[in-house]
């Protein structure tokens, strides 16, 4: 089921007391309505009584959809340091209910699922575009490091992030997002056949998808948090 919760905030325009429903829990099967809502940027968008000002309460949730593959743990932007808490966090979740701990139909049904983690709305809509777009999400991170590596003006840096934002025609559509903002910066199209290509390439790039895969934060960010 997808569980809500009421919650107070100040806005951060005018500083006003705001309380608004959270969603601690999205099962996407059961109402698809919460993801085209998350994909289209209105889920948890709240407008202030006093100086009318849009905002997005950030993700604290469990994103559960068994029909495209998906466990996710979805935390607030700028949380990256703390991945690996997260990812642990998540671990657990999972076991709980659809993993070693669970019953055996839940077990069956957590089998066929992608355990992740994710920080910010954009890297939420970035997963649902993957499986929308018949995208594996690993091979989608590998992508965006050959685009970072190709480019001399990236406007990389600890606040900007590189998203999947959709697609035209035979090219991926990128973004370059600054993450507590979610302002895009920059655009970019990408030849769907680089993205072919990559995931082809069982040599040159399967020391960077294994390391990608080997934890829930599927994320080219996190490479980049160790270096």
């Amino acid at each position: 089921m997808s569980l809500f919760q009421s919650a107070k905030a100040p806005c951060p325009q005018c500083g006003t007391p705001h309380e608004f429903e959270i969603v601690a829990s999205v099962n996407a099967d059961r109402r698809p309505d919460l993801r085209a809502a998350i994909l289209d940027g209105s889920f948890q968008r709240e407008r202030c009584a006093q100086c009318k000002a849009e905002f997005v309460a950030p993700p604290a949730l469990t994103y559960f959809e068994v029909s495209r593959g998906w466990w996710i743990l979805a935390e607030p932007a700028g949380f990256d340091q703390k991945w690996k808490q997260a990812a642990e966090i998540s671990r657990e979740g999972f076991d709980k209910a659809y993993g070693a701990k669970a019953v055996g139909a839940a077990r069956e049904i957590g089998a066929a699922l992608k355990v992740r983690v994710v920080f910010g709305w954009p890297a939420l809509r970035e997963k649902l575009l993957c499986s929308d777009l018949k995208l594996d999400d690993v091979e989608v991170e590998l992508l965006k490091m050959a685009i970072v590596r190709g480019s001399q003006n990236s406007p990389i840096g600890d606040d900007n992030e590189l998203r999947l934002v959709g697609a035209q025609g035979n090219d991926l559509s990128f973004a370059w997002i600054e993450a507590a903002t979610e302002r895009s910066i920059a655009t970019l199209q990408v030849p769907r056949a680089t993205y072919e290509e990559i995931a082809r390439d069982r040599k040159q790039w399967q020391a960077l998808r294994e390391e990608i895969a080997s934890e829930p934060f599927v994320d080219m960010n996190r490479l980049l948090l160790a270096d």
